[in-house]
């Protein structure tokens, strides 16, 4: 008799199949059954973590952006606020670039959420905590003297905004580089605020 693998291993590998699956055949190609066979298991077992695609889908994503939330963990470990955010930014560029597959499945997600309300709201809940994380380590900025006085949330919001649009241009065109994208982040987002 087979041992039964752990129910959060059994998840992985299903969350794992389901990406490769959503990335061959899209998002409305997919079937239950598509996903249970590259798992490896069968559909009722499938059925047994997840009670739709759609949820397949949403769980997919939380289980990708939970290296974006080690990323932002570790960046609060930094000794200073600005070399947090230089930490954020530099790793969170590299951990999509490292991992296509990740990014081209992030971009079949986001082209679904708006007609998905569930992934929709993940996808809102995302956004706000990624705003929220910026904007609280811009102003401690503030609050520990690195930064000088300006609105934290314009700051979180166009950082964020400009390291999600510098991907695309990366993925595309190989002449940009990473550590010179981070030097002109720092050039334009925390040298004009620094004390």
């Amino acid at each position: 008799m087979v041992p039964r693998k752990p129910r959060d291993e059994r998840i992985n590998e299903i969350t794992q199949a389901a990406i490769d699956v959503f990335l061959e055949k899209g998002y409305e190609n997919t079937t239950m059954d598509a996903i249970a066979k590259k798992a490896g298991i069968s559909k009722g077992g499938l059925y047994h973590y997840f009670p739709s695609k759609e949820m397949v889908l949403i769980f997919a994503n939380e289980k990708i952006s939970q290296k974006v939330k080690e990323i932002m963990t570790n960046a609060s470990k930094c000794n200073s606020v600005k070399g947090g955010i230089l930490y954020y930014i530099e790793n969170y560029i590299c951990y999509w670039l490292k991992n296509p597959k990740e990014t081209a499945f992030l971009f079949l997600s986001i082209a679904k959420m708006m007609e998905n309300p569930d992934l929709l709201k993940y996808y809102q809940q995302y956004t706000s905590d990624y705003i929220a994380f910026f904007e609280g380590a811009f102003s401690l900025g503030i609050k520990m003297g690195e930064f000088k006085e300006h609105n934290a949330r314009t700051s979180a919001i166009t950082l964020m905004a400009a390291l999600d649009g510098v991907l695309s241009y990366m993925i595309f065109d190989e002449n940009l580089i990473l550590e010179e994208v981070v030097q002109h982040f720092e050039e334009k987002f925390i040298t004009p605020i620094e004390v």
